[in-house]
């Protein structure tokens, strides 16, 4: 049976600190999402190169918030979501709603305003053949 595969991806611009915070949340999100839910889902905190057309944009960002000042610890990390389930369990107002919930763990875990970026793509055009045997 093909399943819907839905990868969002949450681009920041924070301190160490403010990551910690967001990723806990993001996870709280993540787990009240999929409760009640037959999904596979699994979560991935990455650092963005500062080439990264992301990262410049988003540091541009911040600089435009923050005249005259120069960032401190502040970096890009991309928290990845993938979820894999039923194209029932993962529709787009559900993935509308995960978003919708992520943005607010951002605007949540921090007292000034956090530059991001949030994606989504889906796609159910994928046959899944899960091999629970390793030989």
């Amino acid at each position: 049976m093909p399943k819907r595969i839905s990868d969002v991806s949450l681009h920041v611009y924070v301190t160490p600190e403010i990551l910690d915070r967001i990723v806990a949340s993001v996870r709280t999100v993540l787990d009240d999402h999929l409760q009640d839910r037959d999904v596979f889902a699994w979560r991935f905190t990455l650092p963005v190169d500062a080439v990264d057309p992301v990262h410049q944009e988003l540091e541009s960002h911040w600089r435009g918030a923050h005249p005259g000042a120069e960032p401190g610890a502040e970096t890009t990390s991309e928290i990845a979501l993938s979820l894999v389930g039923d194209p029932a369990d993962l529709t787009d107002t559900d993935i509308a709603d995960l978003e919708h919930g992520l943005a607010l763990a951002v605007y949540g875990a921090a007292t000034d305003a956090v530059p991001f970026v949030l994606r989504a793509h889906q796609r159910t055009d994928v046959e899944l053949e899960l091999d629970r045997e390793h030989r």
